[in-house]
C-alpha cells in the first residue's frame, strides 16, 4: 500500500515538473513569435494653450472636453486696450507721414496684411511641423506631408507677397519718407499693436479636444501662462514596452491585435511603426569623477523595457481612445506561424474579457 502510493506521489510529481517544463519552453517560444505586454498607453500630442498677450477673459467659447476643429475660437480676451493701441498706432504713423509730407493710407493697409499673413505663416508651419514629425514616425501617409508642404509653401508666398506690397507703399514715400525713422518707428508700433490685438483670440491648433481648464468671464489671462491644454484627436498612436529579449523579430509592418481597458471586451488592429533605439537606464557620467556602479542584488538582472510604436488601423477605435488609457497589446511577428497565431488570437481575446474585472 505505502509502495502504490510513493508510485503515484512519484507520477504526479514527473507529471507536475514535465508540466512546468513544456509550460516554460512554450512561453520562451511565444515571448518571441507573438510577444505581448500590458504595459502600454495611448499617446498623442498635447499642447498647452498659452495666451501671448494678457487681459480679462471676455468670453470663453468651449466647455471642458469639448472637440473643436481648426481654427475654431476657444477664448476671446477682452481687445479693447489693445484697439485702443492699434488706434494710437495708426493716428502715430498718420502723423508721422505728415510731418515728411507723405501718404501713409497705403502703408497701413498692407502692414495689416503683412501682419495677417505672418500670422497666419506661423500657425501653417506649427501645423506642418507636427505632421512633419508623424510622417517621419509613419503614422500619417507620405501625401499629408505633400499637402502639408503645399499649404507651407503658399503661407510663405503670401508673408513674401505681403513684404513686397509693403516695400511698395513705402516706395511712394519717397526716399526721405522711407528713411525717416519716426515713420520705421510707427511702422514697427503699429506691426506690434495689430499683433497684439490678432493674438487675444486664442484658436484650436488643429482638430481635437480641450481639457483640464476651469474659465470664465472675468479670469485675468497672464501672457505666457497656459489656460488649458489641447489634445490632437488625429494624431493618436500606441506606446507600448516589451522586454528587451522580446524584441528580436518585431518589425516595422507587424501586425497588431490590442484591447483597450476603456473598450473591454473588444480587441482592435493595429500595426508596428518603429522600436526605439535606446532607453535612459540611470547612467550617471560626469567629467572628472570616476565611473560609478550600480552593483546588481540577485542573481536575476533586472528587466529592461523598450518603447514600441504603433499606429491603430482600425476605424472602429475612433472615439474610444484616451489619451494615457491602458491596454493589452499583441504583436504577430514574421517568424511566427498559423498555430502560434490562433494561440495568441485566442490569448488577446480572453485578456479583453478580463478587462472587465481588472
Amino acid at each position: 500500500m505505502a509502495a502504490d502510493t510513493e508510485n503515484s506521489l512519484k507520477k504526479i510529481t514527473v507529471v507536475l515538473v514535465s508540466l512546468i517544463v513544456i509550460f516554460l519552453v512554450f512561453h520562451i517560444i511565444a515571448d518571441r513569435k507573438i510577444p505581448s505586454t500590458d504595459l502600454s498607453r495611448v499617446r498623442s500630442y498635447v499642447v498647452p494653450i498659452t495666451p501671448q498677450v494678457s487681459g480679462a477673459i471676455k468670453q470663453v467659447h468651449i466647455q471642458p472636453n469639448q472637440e473643436v476643429q481648426n481654427g475654431d475660437v476657444l477664448v476671446q480676451i477682452d481687445p479693447t486696450d489693445y484697439q485702443l493701441e492699434l488706434e494710437k498706432a495708426q493716428y502715430n504713423l498718420q502723423i508721422a507721414g505728415q510731418e515728411v509730407g507723405a501718404q501713409t493710407a497705403n502703408i497701413d493697409s498692407a502692414q495689416a496684411r503683412l501682419s495677417e499673413a505672418q500670422s497666419n505663416l506661423d500657425n501653417v508651419r506649427q501645423q506642418a511641423n507636427r505632421v512633419f514629425a508623424l510622417v517621419s514616425k509613419k503614422l500619417l501617409p507620405i501625401a499629408e506631408k505633400d499637402k502639408a508642404n503645399n499649404q507651407l509653401t503658399s503661407a510663405e508666398a503670401n508673408v513674401r507677397r505681403a513684404k513686397a506690397d509693403l516695400q511698395q507703399a513705402k516706395q511712394t514715400l519717397g526716399k526721405a519718407g522711407q528713411d525717416n525713422a519716426k515713420v520705421q518707428s510707427a511702422l514697427r508700433a503699429l506691426q506690434i499693436a495689430q499683433l497684439n490685438l490678432e493674438r487675444t483670440t486664442l484658436r484650436a491648433p488643429a482638430h481635437g479636444g480641450v481639457s483640464n481648464f476651469r474659465l470664465e468671464a472675468g479670469f485675468y489671462a497672464n501672457a505666457g501662462k497656459p489656460l488649458m491644454s489641447f489634445l490632437s484627436v488625429d494624431d493618436i498612436w500606441l506606446e507600448a514596452y516589451f522586454r528587451e529579449n522580446s524584441l528580436e523579430h518585431i518589425k516595422p509592418g507587424n501586425k497588431v491585435e490590442l484591447t483597450l481597458d476603456f473598450a473591454p471586451g473588444r480587441v482592435f488592429q493595429g500595426e508596428v511603426v518603429s522600436t526605439d533605439y535606446g532607453v535612459n537606464w540611470g547612467q550617471n557620467e560626469q567629467l572628472g569623477k570616476l565611473a560609478q556602479i550600480n552593483p546588481q542584488v540577485g542573481w536575476l538582472r533586472d528587466t529592461q523595457y523598450f518603447p514600441v510604436t504603433i499606429k491603430f488601423t482600425d476605424e472602429q477605435a475612433i472615439g474610444l481612445r484616451r489619451i494615457g488609457g491602458q491596454a493589452d497589446v499583441i504583436i504577430y511577428s514574421d517568424n511566427s506561424n498559423f498555430f502560434f497565431d490562433m494561440l495568441g488570437k485566442m490569448w488577446i481575446r480572453i485578456v479583453s474579457v478580463l478587462s472587465y474585472v481588472r
